[in-house]
């Protein structure tokens, strides 16, 4: 199958970018299964409810032409089936397929017992069993196309249905051989999301992923991940990972993907297939949901923004996509580029030197959300950003050079950094460059560093580099709170709250502010090893005065 695709796409020249291709911008979309513990009646009404969600998306997609990435379990379109083609689920199962969405499975742990009837299999469920549930699953997706489509449908089901997610098997080399046996190309994104816990946001590039690390690159793998976040609109724990997908979540990382993609496309670089997006299940959308807000407000925004945007080389910006599409591109880019890696995270760590994107990027806008879209003149994109008190602006130029005053929305200090370059290019927020390179104006960032390793009693002296002034006092307190110790000179560490540190001390000529601080561990603290990061602000009296960021120490 996977050679028939890729004959297909060139001999139809899909893939011919000029520069890069579009940035492929997903909506996944799928249905989980219903609790098997509900009577039937229930069952439909949930089904229902379910129904009634999918309409409203539709609502919102259909007019700005975007696909949905379809993915249903198999106990939802069996009831589809029992309903037939006149009804509402299989209407709107119509109306994805039009809308050049794509049909795929994606199941629990569920397996068909019997009608209706929809029981899990356990966690360590065996390989045949596995198999059992993804057949079922499948088994009914493909009566669900049949009865919405008809018979035959308009294309092969293999090709209409050829994207699979999964909680089953567990076992990465057992999910790999059910792809295989499937003969499925395209896994659902998912377990890559897990990307965010290192460098604050997703991978932008899908591949084949590895059996032995799901993370890291198999060029032999049976099948390619377009990877994606998970769902939108909400700030939540996933796969024991928080990550945050509320819309001004959302706006600031696609504005690091397009950094990303735009330095690619500007420099010539060669040629990658670029990917995003985000999850979404039925039930996320019912009437009052913070997904139905963040969805609104995340697809007028790119329709405002990007969705539309030619960049001055001439490339498209971004399209909206399937899992199936974006595959499909891939599968196109690999056969012109073979051998050629598209992604790989192999260390499972933080590691700059591999690090496969821009660093300045990451490193700068990787605490911020979005706030605002700035006007600041003909030809400037500018947006304003805040992590807590602190604010900062991404701005570039798209022809020529200008220098803005940015005084408006950012204090007397700034810190101005080339978001391709990662040089330092001032401090004046009245006199900042607008040109090619994007730039990210952010309020001073102070660096703090030790001259050792604390131990039981120990005196510290920390080193601010650029503070203007002597503070009255200085505060430093995780992002969640801020709460200031009614002591000077006193730095307290408890793992897993927050560091508070407040002192006094002096400033030399060069600007450069000593603080000796007692460190009080305690005895039961000895032995931990720990970065406790967060961000430090300076106040005089009740008015903030300066912000920072950046305090990392190591307790031992």
């Amino acid at each position: 199958m996977l050679s028939t695709i890729h004959g297909l796409l060139l001999t139809a020249g899909l893939w011919a970018p000029q520069g890069q291709s579009p940035i492929h911008l997903i909506f996944d979309l799928h249905v989980d299964p219903i609790p098997n513990s509900l009577s039937f009646s229930d069952k439909q009404a949930t089904y229902h409810q379910r129904v009634d969600n999918i309409e409203w998306v539709l609502a919102q997609t259909e007019p700005l032409g975007i696909p949905l990435s379809f993915l249903s379990v198999g106990q939802f379109m069996e009831i589809l089936v029992s309903e037939g083609s006149a009804g509402r689920g299989a209407d709107a199962l119509r109306r994805i397929y039009a809308g050049g969405s794509q049909i795929g499975a994606h199941s629990h742990q569920e397996h068909r017992a019997g009608p209706f009837d929809w029981p899990n299999y356990p966690s360590g469920a065996s390989f045949a069993e596995c198999q059992d549930s993804w057949q079922d699953n499948f088994d009914w997706v493909d009566q669900a196309i049949l009865t919405a489509l008809g018979s035959p449908p308009p294309e092969p089901l293999s090709l209409i249905h050829n994207v699979k997610g999964a909680h089953l098997p567990k076992d990465e080399a057992d999910y790999h051989a059910m792809m295989s046996l499937f003969g499925i190309t395209v896994r659902e994104g998912g377990p890559e999301e897990d990307y965010f816990q290192w460098y604050k946001h997703h991978i932008w590039n899908p591949f084949r992923p590895s059996a032995a690390n799901y993370m890291a690159e198999d060029l032999s793998a049976p099948f390619v991940v377009p990877t994606q976040g998970s769902v939108i609109g909400l700030k939540q724990i996933h796969h024991g990972i928080e990550q945050d997908m509320t819309a001004p979540a959302v706006k600031r990382q696609f504005l690091q993907l397009y950094l990303n993609w735009r330095h690619a496309d500007r420099m010539g670089l060669p040629e990658k297939i670029w990917s995003w997006g985000w999850g979404s299940h039925a039930t996320d959308f019912d009437p009052g949901d913070p997904s139905r807000a963040a969805l609104v407000d995340v697809l007028a925004w790119l329709e405002n923004h990007f969705a539309h945007r030619i960049d001055p080389t001439g490339s498209k910006v971004m399209q909206w996509a399937t899992q199936r599409s974006t595959a499909e591109d891939y599968f196109a880019w690999e056969s012109a580029h073979p051998g050629t890696s598209s992604f790989s995270f192999d260390s499972l760590a933080v590691d700059w030197d591999t690090y496969p994107y821009l660093r300045p990027v990451a490193e700068e806008l990787g605490d911020f959300l979005w706030q605002a879209d700035l006007s600041l003149g003909s030809g400037i994109e500018a947006f304003l950003l805040s992590k807590g008190p602190l604010n900062g602006i991404l701005l570039w130029q798209d022809g020529g050079s200008s220098s803005v005053d940015l005084s408006s929305w950012l204090g007397p200090k700034v810190k101005i950094i080339g978001l391709e370059s990662g040089l330092w290019l001032g401090d004046d927020p009245t006199a900042v460059p607008a040109g090619g390179e994007p730039v990210f104006v952010s309020e001073e960032v102070i660096t703090l560093s030790s001259s050792g390793t604390p131990s039981l009693g120990a005196t510290v002296t920390f080193t601010l580099q650029g503070a203007p002034e002597t503070p009255a006092a200085l505060y430093m307190a995780s992002a969640a709170t801020w709460l200031p110790l009614p002591h000077l000179g006193l730095l307290q560490i408890d793992p897993g709250a927050s560091l508070q540190l407040m002192g006094e001390g002096s400033t030399s000529a060069s600007g450069v502010w000593n603080l000796p601080v007692t460190v009080p561990i305690q005895p039961s603290l000895i032995g931990f090893t720990g970065w406790f990061q967060g961000a430090l602000y300076f106040f005089e009296g009740q008015s903030l005065k300066l912000s920072a960021n950046a305090l990392s120490l190591t307790v031992m």
